[in-house]
């Protein structure tokens, strides 16, 4: 599939939104119990290759200790920053994401119903 380089940075840009969305739409349904549990739960595999799962974010390797506020490890604000990051690894990888070709089939195909579910952060980065 060709893509003009212009439409290209565009359709990125939303595909990185839309996949935002996805992952920030789970994590509000989560109990902090069902947080905790994903932030120490074992890395099991990274889904297909191509997909958001293939950036930098999730290539990352997750901490190999979380510390927590009241286990006087780490500073709070930086713990809580870990947790927050590994669990967004986990669900990243659990969504099962398309890749960006399909999603750009996909949302040729359906548009309107994609563009509802921006969050509207991609024109930040065209």
């Amino acid at each position: 599939m060709m893509i003009d380089p212009a439409e290209e940075r565009v359709l990125r840009a939303k595909y990185l939104d839309w996949c935002s969305a996805k992952v920030a739409d789970r994590f509000l349904e989560l109990t902090p119990e069902e947080i905790y549990d994903l932030a120490h739960c074992p890395s099991s595999g990274v889904a297909g290759e191509g997909g958001v799962v293939g950036t930098a974010v999730a290539r990352r390797e997750a901490p190999a200790a979380l510390s927590f506020p009241g286990s006087g490890e780490g500073e709070p604000g930086l713990v809580y920053r870990a947790l927050v990051e590994r669990v967004t690894e986990v669900l990243t990888a659990r969504l099962g994401l398309p890749p960006f070709e399909e999603w750009v089939a996909m949302y040729r195909a359906a548009p309107d119903r994609y563009e509802a579910e921006l969050l509207g952060l991609w024109r930040e980065r065209v």
